[in-house]
């Protein structure tokens, strides 16, 4: 089982797939919502895998098929499991995506594969197995929120679940459950979206940089990522809180944080240059923060001053955009902070960096926010 199933979220198929290809790269897309890496998943992967944010399942690959003959299908992945599946309990699980694959009952193959498997080495336990082996009927999906461009043909997928590893769980560090809170905090499904989005195959950020740290949210996932903390707002009162949830959230005495009060104008000044850095922030926005150029020049400033810490670093952000941005035409000319985004993306472009994704995030009804992942120039 040398090859890697990733079941992601379906709240946002395209950014799972960039998220992927951020911290993996030479991803294969099956279906929206599932990549097939050509990697083993050994401690290392589920490593690299934790730091995402939009995974939902992980599964050591055993095939796929797009044909719809029961029987077939029955057997091809029945046999696969004679190969590989380990001794011991077992269960079936399936899960059906979109209209799923027609004339294939999940719960039949279920029962059939089940039935096919059952010895005295591999006995059925459908309450507490010791391994599970997952099918997948993957069809279209409709009805999404976030506009998706990927062709695929439905299919069936299967493989055993990796049972080392555990679905990401926030309860307990949402905004509210906080020290500081304030309502502008970013929950943390995404700050860890906008981290992971920040890497690239092979390298593992070591310093996060945060200007407008606001609350801390994203510091926070940062943080438990162990990355080594330099964040800065010019709002003493966001300074005073982000030390406090900085604190609640640290449980290494050897973590490196950092935080002052400073404009993003000088924090090239504040924290010198550095290696292996990721720039991730939330900037301000809203009616006060947006109504002029204000806006604009904190971010660019932001741009300029990163490219003085380190000339080789990430930047992902999100920026403030119009709902018709979420009809996601890379073709479009859509309205982003006020400006067309061809405005937008000239300004990033005359201050050293290239723009290397742009996808539209629903906020509310009249209100998408743009994630922008910077990559320099050079």
């Amino acid at each position: 089982m040398s090859q890697s199933l990733l079941l992601g979220s379906g709240w946002h198929p395209p950014l799972f797939r960039s998220e992927i290809d951020a911290l993996f790269g030479n991803l294969n897309p099956l279906h929206p919502r599932i990549v097939l890496l050509d990697e083993p998943i050994d401690d290392n992967f589920l490593s690299r895998v934790s730091r995402a944010a939009l995974v939902d399942d992980l599964i050591h690959f055993g095939g796929y098929s797009y044909d719809s003959d029961f029987d077939l299908i029955s057997n091809e992945i029945s046999n696969w499991c004679k190969e590989n599946l380990p001794s011991g309990s077992f269960a079936v699980r399936s899960k059906k995506l979109g209209s799923g694959v027609e004339s294939i009952s999940r719960r039949d193959l279920e029962k059939d594969v089940g039935a096919r498997l059952f010895s005295e080495i591999n006995p059925v336990n459908l309450h507490n197995p010791e391994h599970e082996i997952v099918i997948i009927l993957a069809g279209e999906v409709e009805g999404e929120v976030h506009r998706d461009f990927f062709d695929f043909d439905p299919c069936i997928i299967w493989g055993i679940r990796e049972n080392k590893w555990d679905k990401t769980n926030y309860l307990g560090r949402q905004p509210m459950e906080r020290p500081f809170f304030k309502p502008i905090s970013l929950e943390p499904r995404l700050a860890k979206l906008l981290i992971s989005l920040a890497h690239r195959k092979g390298i593992s950020p070591e310093n996060f940089i945060d200007p407008f740290c606001g609350t801390g949210g994203i510091a926070i996932e940062a943080l438990l990522q162990g990355m080594e903390i330099f964040a800065s707002d010019l709002d003493p009162t966001m300074v005073y809180g982000i030390k406090k949830n900085l604190s609640w959230a640290n449980d290494s005495d050897d973590s490196i944080i950092k935080v002052e009060k400073c404009s993003v104008k000088n924090i090239a000044g504040l924290w010198g240059e550095k290696e292996n850095c990721i720039f991730v922030f939330d900037p301000p926005y809203g009616r006060n923060a947006w109504k002029s150029d204000d806006g604009l020049e904190l971010f660019l400033s932001a741009l300029e001053q990163a490219l003085k810490i380190d000339s080789k670093s990430v930047i992902s952000t999100m920026l403030p955009a119009g709902s018709e941005s979420l009809e996601n035409d890379p073709d479009a000319d859509y309205i982003v902070m006020g400006r067309p985004w061809s405005e937008i993306e000239r300004e990033i472009n005359e201050r050293g960096w290239q723009v290397h994704l742009r996808t539209p995030v629903k906020v509310h009804k009249s209100l998408a926010r743009m994630v922008v992942v910077c990559h320099p120039l050079h």
